[in-house]
């Protein structure tokens, strides 16, 4: 079970990586990177600059989260949002615009199983 696990988690992975290579395909702004040694787990994507402000995202496959900051031109790199994939993974589909909170997703999955 834990092998089923840990390839759904590489095959979610590559699947968010390739949505957000499609998302910046047409810009030259856009690095991905992979950490060495202990940080093999984690991986960045810097997303295309808009005005002063330029997205930087990073995926934690230990921990199943996706982070977003943004670097503010003059002002340093701020936090925006952060978000475990861990619940998100277990629906086979979800098409609500703009996704559900946590909370919802667990209580699909609770509703789900129940039946």
């Amino acid at each position: 079970m834990r092998r089923i696990n840990n390839t759904n988690t590489i095959l979610l992975i590559i699947i968010a990586l390739l949505v957000m290579l499609l998302i910046f395909k047409n810009t030259t702004n856009y690095v991905v990177a992979q950490g060495d040694g202990n940080a093999r787990h984690i991986f960045g994507v810097v997303g295309e600059r808009l005005n002063n402000r330029q997205p930087f995202y990073l995926v934690d496959t230990n921990e199943e989260t996706i982070m977003v900051y943004e670097y503010f031109q003059g002002g340093g790199l701020g936090f925006v949002a952060a978000r475990s994939y861990k619940y998100d993974k277990k629906l086979q589909e979800h098409g609500r615009p703009y996704g559900m909170s946590i909370e919802d997703v667990k209580a699909e999955i609770i509703k789900a199983q129940a039946k």
